[in-house]
This record gives structure tokens, sequence and C-alpha cells, in this order.
């Protein structure tokens, strides 16, 4: 085995959770290892704060909402989990009738359960590499010749490499002749990366796009190539061309929301405000927020009928009430914030809902996160008590790290010259 750059069992969770994530309901016959991990971490996210629940309902959340590719591997994930005392387990011989979820804080989360998973002694070589690697390129991207002086054999390298880009988990391109391996995750969790990215020769239009982006995070791609503009910003063709291949190669982490209204669109988030580096185990902090601003964001830009006139006077509510006012479409537009376990619905006379903050403490994060996200184009306004979240059915969110995948499913045009070489130089910078 190589590259192992300090891998702990927190990583194990960790990298195997993202890798999950991307393949969504591929199989790859050397992952079991990664595969039950990483299914173990994502169901246990969205138990946090649950009460006990059903068998059926956790087989359906686990198959039709996190991609499970069967309900034959919920019942060892559950078992995976008791086995780390996230859950207990009430059984009628072999059969589970009823999970009773204790999750904790995420740090904690990630840590005890790579050592349970750590202590099956069930790695293989590649999955050991492929974690490794995982771990390895969210620091900086590398040079496909330096993985093979890892001591890896070739063949294995190449294997991991080729599951890696069909997966969607690594990114595989070339820079000036060169082959580069970059992690999607590897923006979200630095923000230097960026300073670096702009830094780099010829990025006058890299830059700009990426300080509109900041200024108005969570824009819709479908406005922007509409519209040719970011915010109030006006744009040119070029400039949409450089936004759809930063999306696409996960540079702007572009979480999606699917509504019967508006179709699948895209949001993209510049770099975020805060710290230069994110921890690993806060990036689903992180993917909370985005989910929460891309929430205000179709509701501001693409509503169905009722506008969000204010995406921070929303989100302060939400913060300072621990509520949103009750409404007859609440159930339908708040699931997939309760699907996050950022919030919880309760249903009221006449199929009225009421939306109600999960007060965690990652929660409140994620909140204050969202708020900053889009405090940068919006002045402070109070928050009203009559603003209403317009999502309607069929409304579904997806992923940041599927997001991208669902771009780069529309290979974008090649970029200029100018934008190209900025990021080859970003690329290959410190890595030679």
């Amino acid at each position: 085995m190589a590259i192992s750059d300090g891998l702990t069992t927190t990583d194990l969770a960790i990298r195997a959770h993202d890798i999950t994530v991307c393949l969504e309901r591929t199989t790859v016959p050397e992952f079991d290892f990664i595969s039950l991990l990483g299914m173990a971490a994502r169901l246990a996210m969205h138990l946090r704060g649950v009460q006990a629940v059903s068998y059926t309902t956790i087989r359906d959340v686990a198959v039709y909402l996190l991609d499970f590719p069967s309900s034959t591997v919920v019942k060892p994930v559950l078992e995976l989990l008791a086995e780390a005392e996230f859950v207990k387990l009430d059984t009628e011989g072999n059969t589970i009738k009823t999970i009773i979820p204790d999750i904790p804080f995420y740090e904690n989360l990630f840590t005890s359960l790579g050592n349970c998973a750590n202590n099956l002694n069930k790695i293989s070589e590649p999955e050991y590499l492929t974690l490794s690697l995982m771990k390895r390129l969210s620091a900086s991207p590398m040079l496909v010749d330096h993985v093979y002086q890892t001591g890896a054999e070739k063949k294995l390298v190449d294997r991991v490499i080729d599951i890696g880009s069909k997966g969607n988990f690594l990114i595989n391109r070339r820079a000036r002749g060169r082959s580069v391996l970059l992690s999607p995750t590897y923006f979200p969790e630095n923000v230097n990366a960026y300073t670096d990215l702009v830094a780099a020769n010829g990025a006058g239009r890299v830059k700009k796009v990426l300080e509109l982006l900041k200024l108005n995070q969570g824009w819709p791609l479908v406005k922007i190539e509409s519209e040719r503009m970011i915010g109030q910003t006006p744009i040119e063709e070029a400039d949409i061309l450089v936004t759809r291949m930063l999306a696409g190669e996960g540079f702007l982490p572009p979480p999606a929301i699917e509504t019967t209204h508006a179709g699948a669109n895209s949001f993209l988030f510049g770099p975020r405000p805060g710290k230069a580096y994110l921890p690993p185990e806060k990036r689903q902090v992180y993917e909370a927020a985005m989910a929460l601003v891309a929430a205000v964001r179709q509701g501001q830009l693409l509503p169905a009928k009722y506008a969000i006139r204010s995406p921070i006077a929303l989100l302060s509510a939400f913060r300072d009430k621990g509520y949103l006012q009750a409404n007859t479409e609440a159930i339908e537009q708040y699931r997939q914030v309760a699907a996050l376990r950022v919030g919880r619905i309760e249903k009221l006379e006449n199929n009225w809902g009421k939306l109600y903050l999960v007060d965690l403490p990652e929660n409140r994060e994620a909140v204050d996160m969202a708020i900053s996200m889009v405090s940068g184009a919006e002045p402070q306004v109070n928050a009203r008590e009559d603003i209403i979240l317009s999502l309607r059915q069929g409304e579904k969110y997806v992923e940041s790290l599927i997001g991208r995948k669902r771009i780069l499913e529309n290979k974008p045009i090649e970029i200029d010259e100018e934008s190209q070489d900025a990021i080859d130089s970003f690329l290959l910078r410190g890595r030679e």
C-alpha cells in the first residue's frame, strides 16, 4: 500500500462518505469497505436528531432519498451503526422492527464510525489506496506522475484513477501536456485555493467570475446563461463559458434543486466566507448551508408563484425565532430541509404546516453560514413574518458533489486561451 499521508480512521469515514455520494447508485466491485462505511456515514447524518423510526421508513429513505443501490444493503449498514453505538435496534428474530438513533455531533460521528469500521479489518489494497489518494488530494492537486512514484503498482494506480474518474470523485485533466488529479472536495475545504487560482498568470476573466460569485452566492446557472448577468452585473459569453467550466471541474460547488415548475437548476457558489480552512468533518455543515441558500435563491429567483423578497430576512427569521410562519404549502415546500435534518415540519389542521429549526449546534452554524453567504449582495433588513419559501411539490435537493457531475454531463465549450492558461498555471503551480 502507498500514499498514507497520515490517513486516520476519521479520514476513512469522511472520504468514504464523499466517494459514496459521488458514486450514487454505481457499484464498484473493489469497494465493499468503502461502500459500507460511506453509506453508514450518510445514513447517520440523516438520522441525527430523529426519534424512534420504523425499519420500513429507514429502508425507503435509504433507497429513494440517499441512493443506496438496493434495499439489501440497509440491514448491514444499520448493524454497523449499531456496532458503533449510534443506533439501538429493536428486533424480532432476525428482523429489525424499529431503529432508535443516538447520533453524535459530526466530528465524533466520523471518528467513532471510522474506528468501528477499521476494527473490522476488511479494507482492501485498492480501497486503501483510493482513500489515501482522496485524503492527499484534499490538500492540493497532484500530478499523476507523482502518484506512480509513491510505491503503489502502476496497474493498481491506473485502476483507481479509472474508477475515480468514471465515478466522479476524482478529476483527471490535462494541463500543458501533463495529467493532474484534483478532488472535487478541494475547493470547498480550502478557501486559499481560490487566491492561488486568481493569482495565476492571465487570470483576469477567472478572477472576475469568482469575485462576482462571491458577492452573489447561490446564483442559478440558468439565470446567468439567460440574462448574461451574475447578480446585477452584466457579463460576456466568454464569462459564461468560464463559469460552466469552473462548476464542472469542481472549482465552484454547484448543488441543484429539481422542481416540477422549474425543472433542474444548478446554484453556483464562489469562495465561501469565513476561515481559510474548513475541517472536512465540517463540510456537511457547509453542505446544509448551501442547501438553505439554494432553497431561498430558488424561491427568490425561480419561484412557482410567490417570490421571496429577502433571503436574509427569511434565514434570519428561521434562526432567531426557530420557526417560519405556517402556510398551506409548508409540507411540500420544506420537505428537503427536513430531509437534511436542518428543520422539522409540524403538520397542523387543514393540511397547514410549520417549519421548525432542529436545534442542534451544526444546524445553527449552517444557518449562520447561509446568512453570511447571501449577505454579500443584499442589504440587511428586518425579518418579516409573512415571507413564504416558494418551493413546490417535486422539489429535490441535489448535493454539490453530484451537482458537479450533472453539469459535467453537458460538456462545456472550450474556454478562451487566457482563462485556460490561468487554470493550467494554478494546477501546475507547486506540483512540479
